[in-house]
């Protein structure tokens, strides 16, 4: 399992990458990407499209469809949208900043848990810390 020791730029797939503060991380066997501090989970999933049956890239605001929950948002290379949900771990509260980001030809899920409100604005540094760079001649 590779780990970061300082602020670090891991390039992902589809031309997608994420900057992590001191962590580990790993590619899990179901294809999707994970990385984790002591109070804070990070976990990616990434859809790919060829493109229209013509042949034609999908565009962003198409990948990412009509119905857009949550609260407008976009970064280097991407737009998208996020929510903070809620939800119960045992007896106490998990948070999570749920991020669905899109560029030409992909979607990516990623999932911010962390376990104390006060990090929400950790959570969304590292929303904001997600980058999409097209390959060359795409």
């Amino acid at each position: 399992m590779p780990s970061v020791t300082r602020p670090t730029r891991v390039p992902l797939w589809a031309g997608w990458s994420i900057e992590l503060p001191p962590s580990h991380y790993q590619r899990n066997a179901d294809g999707s990407w994970s990385a984790w501090g002591a109070d804070w989970v990070v976990d990616i999933h990434v859809i790919e499209t060829s493109g229209t049956k013509d042949g034609k890239p999908v565009g962003a605001a198409q990948v990412l469809g009509n119905e857009h929950p949550g609260k407008r948002t976009s970064g280097d290379g991407w737009t998208g949208t996020s929510e903070v949900l809620t939800e119960k771990d045992g007896d106490r509260d998990v948070y999570r900043l749920a991020g669905r980001l899109a560029a030409e030809n992909t979607l990516m899920s990623c999932w911010i848990s962390y376990v104390r409100q006060d990090q929400r604005a950790f959570a969304e540094r590292l929303l904001d810390a997600v980058a999409h760079r097209a390959a060359p001649g795409e």
